[in-house]
């Protein structure tokens, strides 16, 4: 029988939820005239990597800036999640690359566009204000 432990799970769930509201509400604001950020790492566990273009690797932690073309890379036990400028959140599971191809979005007219290429590993997206309009691109091998 599977047993699970429902209040760390939920308690994982509600701090991971607040931080990632806490950090939209900070990116609406001043990041919009940034224009390579694209969204910000809202949770991370316990190992994920970036590889930022033209810049060197580094260790995500929760609150980093995530960039456009920016590959991300989690380890064997490694999850993060990745909540962009438009509300979309994306849980990248274990033994996970993604890069983050390209997004683009008017918060004016809430259209935009979202494409990623994945080449191994879990994902799951949560659509945000941009897949209600236009759909989501995944490039995989």
């Amino acid at each position: 029988m599977f047993s699970m432990n429902y209040g760390r799970i939920f308690r994982t769930f509600l701090i991971a939820s607040a931080t990632s509201i806490s950090a939209l509400t900070l990116l609406l604001g001043p990041a919009m005239a940034a224009t390579e950020r694209v969204g910000i790492a809202a949770a991370v566990n316990p190992a994920t990597t970036g590889s930022p273009p033209g810049k060197e690797d580094r260790v995500i932690v929760v609150g980093d800036k995530m960039l456009q073309n920016e590959r991300v890379v989690t380890s064997d036990k490694g999850r993060t999640q990745l909540l962009f400028l438009d509300g979309s959140a994306l849980t990248i599971g274990p033994n996970s690359s993604v890069v983050l191809d390209e997004f683009v979005y008017d918060p004016k007219t809430k259209v935009g566009k979202l494409a990623f290429s994945a080449t191994k590993g879990l994902f799951r997206l949560v659509g945000g204000k941009i897949t209600k309009k236009t759909p989501v691109t995944f490039k995989t091998p």
